[in-house]
């Protein structure tokens, strides 16, 4: 039987605070979300904030996040949720430079209703480069078995994120909450693409994914508080590799994309 892991020093690349209008979220404040995170070895997350999702304008929750947001101990970095479909997103991208603690910015297209096209793309990345961010797409939210039954709302296509990435390879992306049959074809199209294994599945995860695809790119994420951290956590704590072999997923991978 593997050894169990202590797993330290994670950086989460993926964690939300605020409200949920279909579930009651625990660890939805970002005191409680911090210290649940600290409990699991977090020393650092990125949060972005749940109202911008369904919200009509992100701009509120976003400015929102950024006020409440502490900044002594860096512990959290704030990340904005932008709405390409909505006129004023450039907004929020500026707003986000101007605080000087972003380093990346959400999308997620299908909440907004809309594609990731190439003109789009040219004109996000053209900020974003400009600011030195990362482009993080959110794949899904939640188990489609678990939405609310009268806003089911599908998962964003694989095909068009690597269309946009492959079009701007010198933007950084990254693709939050992916799945594990959907990782073979972005490896092979787009050098600039992080994975998080927030819903990376599958028996010896950590390991498959070490044999099939290399660690290089992938990066810990715990998409708390729709998922309990600890599922992600032991991921490593009970992966059979060394504690070695994993140190670019729990924090090696995000320091280089961050440049932390």
């Amino acid at each position: 039987m593997a050894a169990v892991h202590r797993i330290e020093g994670l950086i989460d690349c993926s964690a939300w605070t605020g409200r949920w209008p279909f579930l009651d979220l625990r660890f939805r404040e970002l005191p409680a979300l911090k210290d649940k995170l600290l409990s699991v070895g977090v020393t650092k997350a990125f949060v972005a904030p749940i109202e911008a999702i369904l919200e009509r304008d992100p701009f509120r929750a976003n400015r929102e996040l950024l006020g409440k947001t502490p900044s002594g101990d860096g512990f959290f970095s704030p990340v904005v949720v932008l709405d390409l479909s909505f006129p004023n997103w450039r907004d929020s991208v500026e707003l986000a430079a101007a605080d000087g603690r972003v380093r990346m910015v959400k999308l997620l297209p299908n909440y907004h209703l809309y594609t990731l096209d190439r003109a789009r793309a040219a004109a996000l990345t053209e900020l974003t480069r400009r600011y030195g961010m990362v482009v993080s797409v959110q794949m899904r939210m939640e188990d489609t078995r678990g939405m609310y039954p009268a806003l089911r709302i599908g998962d964003v296509a694989v095909h068009e994120i690597i269309s946009a990435a492959y079009a701007f390879p010198e933007q950084p992306f990254v693709l939050s909450n992916i799945q594990m049959h959907e990782i073979p074809s972005v490896l092979t199209s787009a050098p600039n693409i992080h994975f998080d294994i927030s819903s990376v599945e599958t028996q010896d995860v950590m390991e498959v994914v070490h044999r099939s695809y290399g660690l290089d790119r992938f990066l810990f994420a715990s998409h708390t508080p729709f998922y309990y951290p600890e599922g992600t956590v032991n991921k490593l704590k009970h992966s059979a590799l060394s504690p070695e072999a994993l140190a670019p997923v729990v924090r090696g991978n995000a320091e280089k994309l961050f440049g932390l």
